[in-house]
């Protein structure tokens, strides 16, 4: 009779702490999308938004770690720091525009992204996500 009532009392709890791991499922950045909408004979104002798997799911504008790649350019560290703000790319041949954000979007707003990550989605484009990253791409225009 013990034994029943301490096996009881064990599938009880077990089923609260069931319940209480189960809350509501997680919310995550399912892609980015970069936007041009405006520019100038020299340069291209970019901005960023989101789509995520819980409402809101469609969040304008999205906040995003902005990169540019390219020939004659410096290449970026791998670290990220999220804005809001706008991005003004300038123009030039085989110049990319890159916008990254972690999935989590409790994540720090600014840190480290691993190298390897960091060459996949920002200095050769190779992914859009990995390792709790995306990233979107925009070339800019070979002239202005």
């Amino acid at each position: 009779m013990k034994a029943l009532f301490h096996l009881s009392i064990s599938l009880v709890l077990l089923g609260i702490v069931g319940v209480l791991g189960c809350g509501q499922p997680s919310r995550k950045l399912q892609s980015i999308t970069i936007t041009s909408p405006a520019g100038s004979s020299t340069e291209t104002i970019l901005n960023a938004s989101g789509t995520f798997n819980i409402s809101p799911t469609d969040v304008k504008p999205l906040p995003v770690s902005w990169y540019a790649v390219g020939p004659g350019l410096q290449q970026p560290s791998p670290v990220y720091s999220l804005t809001s703000q706008s991005f003004v790319l300038g123009c030039g041949a085989g110049i990319v525009a890159v916008a990254l954000a972690p999935a989590n979007p409790n994540a720090p707003t600014s840190g480290s992204i691993p190298s390897q990550v960091f060459q996949d989605l920002v200095l050769t484009h190779a992914l859009s996500t990995e390792g709790g990253y995306l990233a979107a791409t925009m070339r800019a225009q070979p002239t202005c």
